[in-house]
């Protein structure tokens, strides 16, 4: 299923969207939501086989990933021919396995071939390069914009408001855009220094780094006044993994700093584990002890804004209440978006 080609001269960024001088991409509408959607559905599958396998992979990067995998498969396939529907195959994937069930040698064999097509779509639809090129496009003005317009719109109000939120070191977590509104001189009083970081550097003043294996800051100094995570926790295929995310942006953050959070709305209106209340009052509130400032609902985006009342969390409440997967809805159509704190 190949959804995007292009040369290998035509780099990530292309459009020069982060001023590098490169070639033009333009990817329609319709092809940019495939892309995304696809490549998050394809890395969830594979999380989930690494989990039933018992693949502890720290490697994040995308490149990395996939040699590991061929490596693992060459090691432990066997040349067995199946025949799969491997549509069906990854669609039915949590029903047909579940966590911690002893597999057979049949299901292991298939589990080998299902992450043998998983890997041959993503390098040859050009993996995390790919999404991202769909990700800059996305951000466009024509296509629903940059979320940091709405970071912006709301620090104004808040300094209109009588509170002071100037001078911010600030963290970008899954920086694509050099260029975003948050990095305009115009708002150089409020945020004073940004750090970028991304899986996957498409730009010398973004920093290639996992979030999730950056360094806890050892002094208040190292923390920072204002994060930005925007569609990131998303992006993370294991719902653990994504609590392991929240508990590092309370840490990272400074007290009374503030966090930009975005997610795609389905993850808040259309999943069986999680809504409004729970993301909000339970898991940002009552457990991590952030209060919410600012909500906005957009037709696709869910954005929050909270601040950091202090450094004490309630690891007891997350882990009991959000330790692993609850349905509180369930309609067909739904989609499966939860964190949890295993």
């Amino acid at each position: 299923m190949a959804l995007l080609k292009s040369k290998k001269s035509i780099t990530i960024t292309g459009k020069n969207l982060n001023k590098l001088g490169t070639k033009a991409v333009n990817i329609k509408p319709k092809t940019t939501k495939k892309i995304i959607n696809r490549y998050h559905f394809l890395i969830k599958c594979r999380a989930y086989i690494f989990q039933l396998l018992g693949i502890d992979l720290i490697k994040t990067d995308d490149e990395e990933i996939n040699n590991y995998v061929k490596s693992y498969l060459s090691k432990n396939m066997k040349n067995v021919i199946l025949d799969l529907k491997f549509e069906d195959e990854l669609l039915n994937l949590r029903k047909k396995y579940q966590k911690n069930k002893k597999l057979s040698l049949h299901d292991k064999d298939t589990l080998y071939s299902i992450l043998d097509f998983i890997t041959k779509e993503i390098v040859d639809n050009g993996g995390l390069q790919k999404y991202q090129i769909a990700s800059i496009m996305g951000q466009n003005s024509d296509r629903g914009g940059d979320s940091s317009k709405k970071l912006m719109e709301w620090i104004l109000e808040l300094n209109d408001s009588g509170k002071v939120f100037r001078d911010m070191k600030t963290l970008e977590i899954g920086c694509l855009r050099v260029d975003n509104i948050l990095s305009k001189h115009k708002y150089k009083k409020f945020v004073n220094s940004i750090e970028r970081i991304d899986l996957n550097s498409n730009h010398p003043e973004i920093k290639k780094e996992d979030f999730l294996l950056k360094p806890i800051p050892e002094t208040n100094e190292q923390k920072f006044d204002l994060i930005s995570c925007s569609l990131v926790v998303n992006f993370v295929p294991d719902e653990n993994k994504r609590g392991e995310m929240m508990r590092r942006l309370k840490k990272f953050c400074r007290n009374q700093g503030l966090l930009f959070f975005v997610l795609p709305l389905p993850c808040v209106t259309n999943s069986r584990f999680t809504d409004d209340h729970v993301l909000v009052k339970n898991i940002m509130e009552r457990g991590l002890n952030f209060k919410l400032l600012k909500e906005h609902k957009s037709n696709k985006i869910a954005y929050y804004l909270f601040q950091n009342n202090n450094s004490v969390y309630d690891e007891i409440f997350l882990h009991s209440n959000h330790g692993s997967r609850k349905n509180i809805r369930g309609k067909p159509g739904m989609n499966n978006f939860c964190i949890t704190f295993g």
